[in-house]
């Protein structure tokens, strides 16, 4: 199984320029008080100092502009904020072997083009915030170069497979064309939470699946063992694509408590904790990371160690001293 690099850095902080301008808008709609309170004030005087009256007109009329235009520019943040938005949530559609409203293949050159996309709007809805928040969006953008490697090493790592299990040129287009995208797709819909997203993946999906049950279908010709065979072995395609290191099920967290505790792990410290992790440790259903990993059973950790460990021998008797 297949899985990426460390955490890609797509994750842009929050949008700085909604920020600014609120800011802004927020000291402009201040003077704009003071400037009308600073009126109100003289005019409510009921004797007026020496001298000529300020023109508060004038001040107020400045303050109400330069409130418009910090109105105007919180608006554009706005705009581009939602922009910056949509591109996010399209990359994560995108980065996908498979597009998940149709089923249809996507290579890598068509994931390339839509992640190119995505960022090309970034870029134009980011371009007057700060050099940092640009760094860290450049960061993410090279990214792009390893994503695209994924989606290519995935297909190959398809046909290696196929060919290992010896299927038929028409038992691959049969793979291709329903089993690895229906069973893609519903694990896509299986970890989507948003009930609105997750309806039509799922709905696709089974409509995909759906060919192995059409008594007329392409699958009509083969027994119920073969097509228990291609079921299983769409499955396993399926699950070379893995957008994240979901493997390593909270290890991530668990040695940051660690770390945090003890601030520093010896590696011998560190690979033990991880043999008890993946051999050991156990969720709800009992079953530990490595078994579900694996899908096998594996020989129970301390009676391993019992097995492989070797014992001090017996303390040496002291001697009786001469009488």
């Amino acid at each position: 199984m297949f899985f990426l690099p460390p955490n890609c850095p797509l994750l842009f902080a929050k949008y700085e320029g909604s920020q600014k301008s609120d800011k802004k808008l927020n000291i402009a709609s201040k003077q704009v008080e003071r400037a009308q309170k600073a009126k109100d004030k003289f005019d409510n005087l009921s004797k007026r100092p020496r001298g000529r009256r300020p023109n508060f007109e004038k001040k107020i009329s400045i303050a109400v502009e330069q409130e418009i235009q910090a109105q105007v520019e919180q608006d554009e943040a706005i705009e581009n904020q939602k922009q910056v938005s949509l591109a996010r949530a399209e990359m994560g559609e995108a980065y996908h072997p498979y597009n998940i409203k149709t089923g249809v293949k996507q290579d890598s050159d068509k994931v390339s083009e839509c992640l190119e996309s995505c960022f090309d709007r970034i870029n134009e809805g980011t371009k007057s915030l700060s050099d940092t928040c640009k760094k860290r969006i450049d960061k993410a953008h090279r990214v792009v170069k390893n994503l695209v490697s994924t989606v290519a090493f995935f297909f190959c790592m398809v046909e290696v497979y196929m060919d290992n299990i010896q299927l038929s040129d028409d038992e691959k287009k049969l793979m291709h064309d329903y089993l690895i995208p229906g069973f893609y797709l519903l694990s896509v819909a299986e970890k989507e939470r948003d009930p609105e997203k997750k309806t039509p993946i799922l709905k696709k999906s089974q409509e995909l699946l759906s060919e192995l049950e059409k008594p007329q279908g392409d699958f009509s010709g083969y027994s119920t063992t073969e097509i228990e065979r291609l079921k299983k072995a769409a499955t396993e395609c399926a699950q070379i694509f893995q957008r994240s290191s979901s493997c390593v099920e909270g290890r991530n967290a668990q040695l940051s408590l660690r770390h945090h505790g003890l601030h520093r792990l010896s590696n011998r410290c560190l690979q033990a904790q991880t043999v008890m992790h993946n051999f050991y440790t156990t969720n709800k259903q009992g079953k530990t990371p490595a078994l579900r990993f694996f899908e096998a059973k594996h020989n129970d950790l301390f009676e391993w160690l019992l097995d492989q460990m070797d014992y001090s021998a017996r303390s040496r008797k002291p001697r009786l001293k001469a009488a």
